[in-house]
């Protein structure tokens, strides 16, 4: 009956227990200054469980192997016992953890397969002991003494946000739209009626590093298109239609929190420019003038700066606010009165969109 009883306690815990080989994409939330205990954002929700051994991989290859030795619902530290290239491993580092046999310690030196990669964060000396070669034996003992206080603390604190670093490109979508109509009578018995809209259609992506261990990983390219209308009506009739096509090319840089992550706001500073065509059209109302209809073609060229936030889902939907400071210079040809006209728009704008990563 005993036997019973205690199968049935043990048994949840190893239903969602991961098996060998399986992988899990992590990110390390804090690591000891020699690199030898790591903890990570995956815990028992993710199926882990102590005494799990992982072998922790960067597409450069595998950077340690370790054991799992306190385990919370969403975080988890790893005692390291072979540090492969400790480079690779820093706060806020994403990569994968592979489950692997357990391991035999073995202290005879002639059985090591390289004398100078120890153990690390074991029970006892580590430099007495040396790399396993024989697999499915007794797992390593690590007691609570080696871990920091702090580590502990920190293990029963919230999830830390996840990384979607593979999801590496984004596409963008911002829209503005008014559709109105403006109406005028004169006392001169005549009536005009105009649209009064204006509307902003645009439609851009946006390129991130799929490691972030490098300088520009910070940095992301971004590109967008633009449809811009906006049409008036004056109070005596006349009317004006400005119609915009632009193309922007650009960067936007997270100095404080890595783009990659989840449920967490991450500010960014902006800085692209622009160029593209525009075409310039009049109406006349009541006023006298020698041609009631003109229009004029042209180019026109600029550049925005500006500041953000970001934020993502895990799935990769996302969302971002940004006040920027926008210039346009337009250079128009002649119009139908053999006139050239420059004209510039310039102020600050407030953008909103929706986006998605994959």
């Amino acid at each position: 009956m005993k036997t019973l009883i205690l199968s049935m306690l043990l048994i949840p815990g190893f239903v969602f227990a991961l098996e060998i080989d399986e992988k899990l994409t992590v990110r390390i939330v804090k690591s000891s200054e020699s690199k030898k205990t790591l903890m990570i954002n995956r815990g028992t929700e993710d199926g882990l469980v102590e005494g799990d051994h992982a072998k922790f991989i960067v597409t450069a290859g595998i950077v340690a192997r370790a054991v799992l030795v306190k385990v919370s619902p969403t975080r988890s530290v790893w005692s390291v016992y072979r540090l492969v290239n400790a480079d690779f491993i820093n706060n806020d580092a994403v990569m994968t953890i592979k489950i692997s046999p357990a391991v035999k310690i073995t202290k005879d030196e002639t059985q090591t397969l390289v004398q100078d990669d120890t153990p690390t964060k074991v029970s006892g000396d580590p430099t007495t002991l040396g790399i396993p070669l024989a697999e499915g034996a007794q797992d390593l003992s690590v007691t609570d003494e080696s871990l920091s206080a702090a580590d502990l603390k920190s293990l029963e604190e919230s999830r830390s946000p996840v990384s979607i670093v593979e999801k590496n490109i984004e596409i963008l979508g911002i829209i503005n739209v008014s559709a109105l109509t403006g109406a005028t009578d004169s006392g001169n018995g005549k009536s005009f009626s105009n649209a009064q809209t204006s509307h902003h259609f645009e439609l851009g992506g946006e390129y991130y590093a799929r490691t972030e261990r490098d300088w520009y990983s910070r940095l992301s390219l971004v590109g967008s298109a633009a449809l811009m209308r906006l049409s008036n009506q004056a109070y005596n009739g006349s009317a004006s239609t400005n119609d915009v096509t632009e193309f922007s090319l650009g960067t936007n840089w997270h100095p404080f929190t890595l783009p990659s992550v989840t449920g967490d706001f991450i500010p960014f500073f902006h800085a692209a420019f622009n160029f593209g065509n525009v075409k310039s059209s009049y109406t006349a109302g009541t006023e006298t003038i020698t041609k009631s209809d003109l229009s004029s073609n042209g180019s026109s060229s600029g550049f925005s700066l500006g500041f953000g936030f970001k934020f993502y889902t895990y799935k990769g939907l996302g969302a971002r606010v940004m006040v920027d400071y926008y210039s346009r210079n337009e250079k128009y040809t002649e119009d139908e009165l053999k006139n050239t006209h420059t004209k510039k728009v310039s102020g600050p704008r407030l953008m909103l969109g929706l986006s998605y990563r994959f």
